[in-house]
């Protein structure tokens, strides 16, 4: 079958999940003709079962110190960060290249990129608000919990630090404040702050109104068309799919780690691994006011619909992309039931696990493929899809409509791990993304 809409194609956005509905979104607001295929429902893969945090504080996963305070415990199967001793040889490689950006430069260099890319992500949730295409966003704030009051008070130091838009962290809490402040944590919990101006809301009704908003603006959604391949010429790009080939005058890789296989095809290694996530629901009486960040948990308590919490968190390096291990989630409830009593723990629904895409500098991967003006990327969103996905998705869309990026693309360049000349003419760069 072959979809062909005659004298202005539109574009093809390729993935369903959080960056590609934002994309379609802010294309479809532009009066582009757009589809998106998603290889399975909206919202299947790191989209729907999110924690849901809409954060200013963004930074990138490599960072200096991580190496130390992670090296003891990452091979441990309960770990909250838990890499496989079995490494492939491009697991080795991202890892290797993970290192080095764990510098203090290059950390510095890539939170003032992903600080200027999300510069306008709460006047963008406001306005999305406004159209309709959000519809439950709170902006109670998140409270940072820590299990003593010194961690507390360097991780609201960090906080503080942070050069963001928006109001600074609240005092610390500790005893009777904390318990007035949630009373849904159990006495003795630890210490923590509250970060009153950071937003959250719930990625699956996020991704149910945006989806559609898309439509309401003309734009079509077809579920059930894995993209096995795109290929680009002179007059257009044409979207290989297990749903029929689609013609477009351009078309946006954002399926998330699944971009990875797409632009192998076209002679572009992105780079990415598969950091697999971990969520679940549970019921309770005493629920969260507010969505709680558990700093040593490395875990996220949100509270959702119809009297539940939904618990976010770990990151698994395993080699695979969907594989379920229970032990994660064992291990989640272990560390997070003891501070949060008021739920039912025999009440566990909606376990899922979905892989994050991955970069080893933090960075998403956004722009043009290959000096190509038909093909883009915009995946490699780390844990920040939900977040990002709004600024990324107005990028994408001034870039096809030919306005002039307002934000340095370079940083964010998707040729920027592939090393040697691919067969689309794609520059050389060394393995920290510096072209050579």
């Amino acid at each position: 079958m072959m979809s062909d809409t005659g004298a202005g194609l539109g574009t093809v956005v390729v993935g369903g999940g959080l960056v590609g509905l934002s994309c379609a979104y802010y294309l479809a607001r532009a009066g582009v003709a757009v589809t998106v295929l998603e290889r399975g429902h909206i919202g299947d893969g790191a989209a729907r079962f999110n924690a849901g945090m809409v954060t200013t504080s963004v930074t990138p996963l490599p960072a200096p110190g991580l190496l130390q305070n992670t090296i003891g415990t990452a091979f441990l199967p309960d770990s909250a960060i838990r890499v496989s001793p079995r490494l492939t040889v491009g697991e080795a490689l991202f890892f290797m290249r993970f290192t080095k950006f764990c510098s203090k430069a290059w950390y510095s260099r890539s939170l003032d990129a992903l600080l200027d890319l999300n510069r306008e992500c709460f006047d963008l949730y406001d306005e999305l608000e406004t159209a309709g295409a959000v519809t439950d966003l709170k902006r109670t704030g998140y409270l940072i919990l820590c299990s003593s009051r010194e961690s507390a008070a360097a991780c609201r130091l960090e906080y503080d630090r942070m050069p963001v838009a928006v109001g600074r962290p609240g005092p610390l809490l500790e005893g009777a404040e904390l318990s007035e402040a949630e009373p849904a944590l159990a006495p003795g919990a630890g210490a923590g702050f509250i970060h009153v101006d950071e937003r959250w809301i719930n990625a699956s009704s996020f991704v149910d109104s945006v989806a559609r908003a898309i439509v309401d603006n003309g734009g079509r959604i077809v579920e059930g068309a894995r993209v096995t391949a795109v290929r680009e010429s002179s007059s257009g790009v044409v979207v290989h799919s297990s749903a029929g080939n689609h013609t477009a005058d351009h078309a946006v890789v954002a399926a998330g780690i699944w971009s990875q296989d797409i632009c192998r095809e076209l002679g572009l290694r992105l780079g990415m691994q598969a950091g697999k996530g971990y969520s679940f629901s549970v019921g309770g009486n005493r629920m969260p006011q507010r969505l709680i960040y558990l700093n040593d948990a490395h875990a996220v308590a949100t509270p959702i619909a119809d009297g539940r919490v939904r618990i976010a968190g770990t990151m698994e390096f395993d080699g695979t992309r969907d594989r379920f291990n229970r032990r994660r989630i064992e291990a989640m409830v272990r560390a997070v039931s003891p501070l949060l009593p008021g739920l039912d723990w025999t009440d566990l629904a909606d376990e899922w696990v979905a892989p994050r895409p991955m970069t080893p500098d933090g960075l998403p991967l956004i722009g043009w493929l290959n000096g190509s003006r038909r093909v883009l990327v915009a995946s490699g969103h780390n844990m920040l899809g939900l977040t990002l996905g709004p600024p990324t998705g107005r990028l994408i869309a001034g870039l096809i409509c030919g306005a002039s990026a307002e934000v340095d693309l370079r940083p964010f360049s998707p040729v920027r791990f592939t090393v040697g000349r691919s067969t689309s003419g794609s520059r050389r760069v060394d393995p920290e993304g510096s072209p050579v």
